[in-house]
């Protein structure tokens, strides 16, 4: 028998283990190769919802290539160690570790070059449909798909670093060990022995780092918000590292806790020893292959998660946001047009009003008197209650003291009031000059008080201060929205301020073609602000700007741009849509790929459950209770890291969602998900487990026919 036929032979026996490993890894070329045709897309680079959403790609691509190195690099050592028993044979029968290394460097070579090439043929077919699906979500008719060089190099660079590595593991796993420690190794490759110090002490991590992380989300000015805001990077490292890198000596700990317990319990204990024992067993074998899928799941649950709350949340609240259809700021030079003017713009282009409100206001600087000091607080719009009535068609009546607080964001409403309001009425630019002075140089509210001179000031205790909601202005935003605020005063108080008045009008449309009126509604503006027509092309609101949380020239009409609630909605729902397009896609491989090494792991562990089938029946197990045990054991391995990663995402997803009023009904729709998460691996189970225990039962068959015999 030559060496080339030994090789061929041994190709041919270990075929359906050598195209499960060639199926992960052309899995994983194509993953890389998809999510890197939509990192260096250069077309999609102009667009402004991938513009605006780009934080998140870039943040996710790094998610992609750490995966793709944890998943080649446990697919390739497990499939070593898995043909222990045949290199063992191999070196037994004389051949050499340099036979043994140049065989198995001949089969890598197969298997790198069948990986790349059918990875990169998949992602090139699988990027067309990718790409149909993005564009019908952003809406474009002009063609996207488009494949960069850097996306071959990012593929095909990751892939062959970590499959070298493999291959260099390999080689010191063939030198290094004896030929009983090679034959040995597929059945011990999982083999560990319990750590309870460890296990102790990664259960503190695990608990610590999620409290800190629901600190850091639930906001405050505790220490260790201070630090993750002064250190970003390393606060979330230290979080990623203590949550998920923790978790996995807390699985083997609680297995290992699990055992010990039943144990005291002799009479449960023997009536479950088979399963107890060979779960012991399984666990420690297995270790790695629990973690990495309960990894998967809680990662698949997170970008899932909060791909779909985001677009949950659009939908839900862009009626509060922006409620009117129409929105025009004039303010000090810009935008200086009359109510009856903008009427006429609509009438002239065939629209029908169905309101129309010009809302009189003055722009101010809150701050706040709390338990801890003076803080800013924000810009805001200082308006009379005579003019909020007729407004909005409430009937607030106010004394000279008193202040009510009107957001047009419900969440903004539960904020307790326990501080005194200072408003400081002045200038636009002196008010926000005095507002960064004040951040940079804190001082009391006496001091700040004397510290204004003749500006005019408002004070307000806080028990004649009150909060409410009302939607009485659009808000500014994109991919989120900037509420705003208003101070609804008595109409003494406002009529003896000398400030410069602003007026906002909004407007609903009854009946017409909303972009018509609206691009003549710009044009006139344009007019007005003596401007070309290159005002205003990019549709993006610089809400922040507009919100007044940062100084801006006021004579630069770009951060007056009218809103439009039809634009506005489709910016924020392309920008959504997208997110929730590239979440998911993260979200559904990394489900997918929980599936995969689930099945890659029952697919090469048959051979050896056949032999402990045979073993265990000789000594008197029937066949039916080993398919029971089977059964168990799979249902263990299949459903316990959805239930733990399942719990896990959803403790991270839900944390968040904490923040808005909103929270149940975008709680529901993530357990809605993860019901279908769940469904989805019953189904898996129920295939895969009829699968194995038929490729096991050949072992029952031949047992049952000898013993009858």
């Amino acid at each position: 028998m030559t060496f080339r036929h030994i090789i061929l032979q041994n190709l041919k026996h270990n075929l359906k283990r050598f195209l499960s490993y060639l199926f992960v890894n052309s899995f994983v070329v194509a993953v890389l190769f998809l999510y890197g045709s939509l990192l260096f897309n250069d077309i999609l680079a102009q667009d402004p919802a991938m513009r605006i959403a780009k934080s998140y790609i870039d943040a996710a691509a790094y998610a992609i290539v750490i995966f793709s190195v944890v998943f080649v690099s446990y697919t390739g050592i497990y499939f070593v160690k898995s043909r222990g028993r045949e290199f063992g044979l191999y070196l037994t029968l004389g051949m050499t570790t340099r036979d043994l290394s140049r065989m198995i460097r001949l089969e890598n070579l197969v298997i790198v070059a069948g990986s790349a090439i059918t990875g990169l043929l998949s992602g090139m077919l699988l990027s067309r449909l990718f790409y149909l699906i993005l564009g019908r979500i952003l809406a474009v008719s002009n063609e996207i798909y488009s494949i960069s060089y850097k996306t071959f190099l990012l593929s095909l660079g990751v892939f062959l670093f970590v499959f070298s590595s493999n291959v260099v593991f390999t080689g010191r796993f063939l030198r290094k060990l004896s030929i009983v420690q090679i034959a040995k190794a597929a059945s011990t490759k999982g083999i560990s022995k319990p750590h309870p110090v460890v296990g102790c002490l990664a259960i503190v991590i695990f608990s610590v780092s999620l409290w800190i992380y629901h600190a850091v989300i639930a906001g405050g000015d505790g220490p260790v918000q201070g630090f993750i805001e002064n250190n970003p990077m390393a606060g979330y490292m230290v979080l990623v590292f203590g949550i998920f890198g923790a978790l996995f000596f807390v699985l083997a700990f609680c297995m290992d806790g699990v055992r010990m317990l039943l144990k005291r319990f002799p009479s449960l204990y023997n009536r479950h020893i088979l399963i107890l024992t060979n779960l012991s067993h399984r666990f420690n074998a297995y270790k790695v292959s629990l973690y990495l899928v309960t990894l998967l799941i809680t990662l698949a649950m997170v970008f899932m998660g909060f791909g779909l709350t985001f677009y949950s949340f659009s939908r839900k609240t862009i009626g509060e946001y922006v409620p009117y259809d129409y929105m025009v700021e004039a303010s000090g030079g810009i935008n200086r047009i009359t109510g009856q003017e903008l009427q006429t713009i609509v009438a002239d282009n065939g629209g029908t009003l169905a309101s129309f409100s010009a809302l009189e206001f003055i722009h101010n600087v809150n701050y706040r008197n709390t338990a801890n000091g003076l803080v800013h607080h924000r810009t805001s719009l200082l308006i009379s209650e005579s003019e909020f009535n007729r407004h909005t068609g409430l009937s607030l009546e106010l004394a000279q003291d008193e202040l009510v607080i009107v957001y047009n964001v419900k969440g903004q409403v539960e904020e307790p009031i326990g501080y005194d309001t200072v408003i400081a009425v002045e200038p636009w630019e002196e008010g926000i000059n005095r507002a960064e002075a004040f951040r940079r140089n804190p001082v009391s509210m006496d001091e700040f008080l004397s510290g204004l001179g003749d500006a005019e000031r408002l004070v307000f205790e806080r028990g004649k201060t009150t909060a409410m909601y009302a939607g009485f202005i659009n808000s500014y935003g994109d991919e989120e929205f900037k509420g705003a605020m208003a101070n609804i005063v008595n109409d003494s108080v406002y009529a003896k301020l000398r400030a410069q008045r602003d007026t906002v009008y909004l407007f609903n449309l009854k009946a017409g073609d909303g972009d018509r009126i609206f691009a003549a509604m710009l044009d006139a503006l344009r007019e007005k602000n003596q401007a070309d027509s290159s005002l205003w092309t990019n549709p993006d609101t610089r809400f922040v700007e507009r919100a007044g949380e940062a100084l801006i020239d006021r004579n630069d009409a770009e951060a007056l741009r009218p809103v439009y609630k039809a634009e506005r909605q489709t910016i924020v729902f392309r920008i959504n849509g997208f997110l929730l397009f590239a979440l998911s896609f993260l979200g559904v491989l990394f489900l997918l790929s929980s599936s995969i090494v689930l099945y890659y792991k029952v697919a090469t562990d048959i051979d050896e459950e056949k032999e402990q089938a045979a073993l265990l029946m000789k000594i008197g197990l029937t066949a039916a209770e080993y398919r029971a045990y089977l059964r168990t054991h799979l249902a263990i391995i299949f459903f316990a890291p959805m239930i733990i990663g399942g719990l896990l995402g959803l403790f991270l997803i839900t944390t968040a969602l904490n923040f808005t009023v909103y929270s149940a009904y975008l709680k529901s729709r993530v357990f809605l998900m993860y019901g279908i998460f769940v469904v989805l691996d019953i189904f898996f189970y129920l295939s895969l487990k009829n699968k194995f225990v038929r490729g096991v039962g050949l072992a029952f068959g031949a047992l049952d026919g000898s013993l009858k015999r």
